[in-house]
């Protein structure tokens, strides 16, 4: 539905509400004339406003469904299905973990594979209705399948005594929910949260599963490592598949079934519906990708993006508002790229959305990436400064400074004399034992170079989604182009050549990448700490040919004939190319001996850093494309 059919819809909707049942039809029918699906659309949101103002929790069918929650704890004991110790076919009862929709869980311990378990004993109402279970069943085997460390594992699906039964992995954590409550995440733990919960829904997807209910109480944090897990594959709502309008034989339809809950429990379910999970459309993976973007607005700014008095209010929302942009609350201080991640799964057409969980999945990694490359590269350059103490006007110690400066003056003079004492000193017994005095040992030099890859997707000629980093070499698809970017704490000479692909029988190909006429003035003199983009500008295009590519990073104390010999061919006419062949075999004899010693390299999350003991510093990345 388009913004402005949505319009045409909620308007006539909102008129509609405050009138009776006469007025409306009426009212109703003369709006939309003989646009049969316009009307359908607005009578289908006036039956679930119905639907949830007229079950309310203290009247009929509700009262009886929610009758469990005023209960006294010791009856709720006596009613519950198991009791512990109880012997459950293979399994002992060990506590009640809880209740929910779906039944009640249990602490379990198999004795078969002695391992503990979560063992979820289903309602009557969902295990007395043979159609239900049907569904329940099939999608208990295809979750069972899965096979993810994000996802929690179904072990055994049965019936003991009657009872249908569910074990599943037992997880010593606690949801998403409570550990929002307890701590206040930094931007970076929500990432991270949000990536494992899309690689839950990734790996879901390829099995066809959709979720349908993704929200913090489906999702645990386990304690000892901090693993995210996300609960009930395919099993929090198993539903037929819906009409186009909501009748009295959809009882089981997501939107219906939420509305039939308790209040308090329908606002916990309906603000992480996606549109099309409000108005009962039929739903797909796209479905749980909305939910997920509510669920990241929501560690982020604290707040729920949609949220209205009463469960209609907030179905308005979802279908209407868009939520106050995460930049805005200036206390997390939210990414810009954040935004436009969550903006983007938020979007209320399902086809301007992400269309896969792996697509969301890719753009929030490489922010992540970004993120940890810039916090690294500010320990890095701030550990390796001197500190600095600067004078205000302000100084307190003014009227003191001509004392200070005798007292320096004095100090100077007598460390001046030592010196000179101890000079003459070792002079003379230099003189009686120079045939006996080792000579001093040379400082080791040593050479440091750090580098990272920033990766840009093309397509028809044109970059497409936000760039990425890599700490160094992986395999690159041929629509890939790339940035590398080059730092030291030592200055030095720098050059980078680029050798494509081997073929047979052939001799390499070098061509000058650095220094260029358009890169650093020409020049390979680089100060320490300076950031060198290769290329600046542009991006490095891989050749035609499939293969492996070399980029070899040469970075010495003093400049190097060899290379310095080449450095003409960086030029618009030959582009880089070694065209004289006497050259390029001497660059291919440089590189050939000085790669034999080989520099150690220490690889991290964001980027990689290399070190040798020698004044020369000679390496390969290898870049493999298809």
């Amino acid at each position: 539905m388009n913004p402005e059919r949505w319009q045409q819809v909620s308007r006539i909707f909102k008129s509609a509400i405050s009138l009776d049942d006469e007025a409306r039809a009426e009212y109703v029918a003369g709006q939309c004339g003989v646009d049969e699906s316009l009307r359908v659309e607005v009578e289908k949101l006036i039956e679930s406003h119905q639907r949830a103002s007229e079950e309310k929790f203290i009247e009929g069918m509700a009262a009886e469904a929610g009758a469990a929650l005023i209960i006294a704890d010791d009856e709720i004991e006596k009613q519950s299905a198991l009791n512990k110790g109880q012997q459950f076919g293979s399994y002992v009862i060990l506590d009640a973990l809880g209740a929910g929709g779906m039944g009640e869980v249990y602490l379990a311990k198999d004795s078969r594979l002695d391992r503990t378990v979560a063992l979820k004993v289903l309602s009557q109402d969902i295990s007395s209705d043979q159609r239900r279970m049907q569904r329940f069943r099939q999608e208990a085997k295809i979750a069972s399948s899965l096979n993810q460390p994000n996802i929690v594992t179904i072990f055994e699906f049965g019936e003991v005594d009657g009872l249908t039964f569910l074990a599943t992995e037992f997880i010593d954590g606690e949801t998403l929910r409570d550990y929002l409550r307890a701590k206040k995440l930094k931007i970076g733990e929500i990432l991270e949260i949000a990536i494992q919960v899309l690689a839950a829904l990734d790996a879901a997807h390829e099995a066809r599963i959709v979720h349908r209910d993704i929200k913090p109480e489906n999702v645990m944090i386990r304690r000892r490592d901090r693993v995210v897990k996300v609960l009930d594959f395919g099993l929090a709502k198993v539903t037929e598949k819906r009409s186009s309008v909501l009748t009295d034989h959809d009882a089981d339809s997501e939107a219906a079934t939420a509305f039939k809950t308790a209040p308090g429990l329908v606002m916990g379910t309906v603000n992480y519906m996606s549109p099309e999970q409000a108005q009962s459309h039929a739903l797909d993976e796209r479905t749980d990708i909305w939910s997920t973007g509510v669920m990241i607005y929501e560690m982020v700014s604290g707040l729920m993006p949609f949220k209205g008095a009463t469960t209609s209010h907030t179905i308005v929302q979802i279908l209407e508002k868009d939520p106050v942009p995460l930049t805005q609350f200036t206390s997390r201080q939210a990414p810009e790229e954040l935004q436009r991640i969550v903006s983007k799964a938020l979007a209320k057409s399902p086809d301007d959305r992400y269309q896969t969980a792996k697509d969301m999945l890719i753009d929030l990694r490489s922010l992540k990436r970004h993120m940890d490359l810039d916090a690294e590269i500010q320990r890095t350059s701030s550990s390796g400064s001197p500190r600095v103490t600067v004078a205000t006007d302000e100084t307190p110690h003014e009227p003191n400074k001509k004392r200070v400066v005798i007292y320096a003056l004095i100090a100077m003079a007598v460390v001046t004399a030592a010196i000179f004492g101890i000079n003459i000193w070792r002079s003379s017994r230099a003189r009686t034992n120079a045939s006996i005095t080792p000579p001093a040992a040379a400082p080791v030099a040593e050479r440091s170079l750090t580098y990272w890859i920033t990766v840009q997707k093309f397509r028809n000629g044109r970059p497409y989604q936000p760039p990425f980093t890599q700490p160094g070499e992986m395999i690159f698809e041929a629509d890939y182009q790339i940035r590398v970017n080059i730092r030291s704490p030592q200055s030095g000479y720098l050059y980078v050549l680029n050798e494509g692909p081997p073929e047979a029988s052939a001799q390499p190909e070098f061509v000058v990448v650095f220094p260029s006429p358009t890169a650093n003035s020409g020049s390979p003199l680089v100060a320490a700490e300076q950031l060198v983009q290769i290329p600046e500008q542009s991006w490095l295009k891989f050749d035609a040919q499939q293969g492996t590519e070399k980029l070899w990073l040469v970075f010495a104390e003093n400049a190097v004939p060899e290379l310095e010999a080449v450095k003409s061919f960086a030029n618009p006419q030959t582009r880089g190319l070694i065209t004289d062949p006497a050259r390029n075999k001497v660059v291919q004899n440089f590189l050939t001996t000085h790669s034999s010693t080989k520099p150690g390299y220490e690889k991290g999350e964001a980027l990689t850093t290399l070190k040798t003991p020698q004044k020369l510093l000679v390496y390969a990345i290898r870049l493999e494309h298809h």
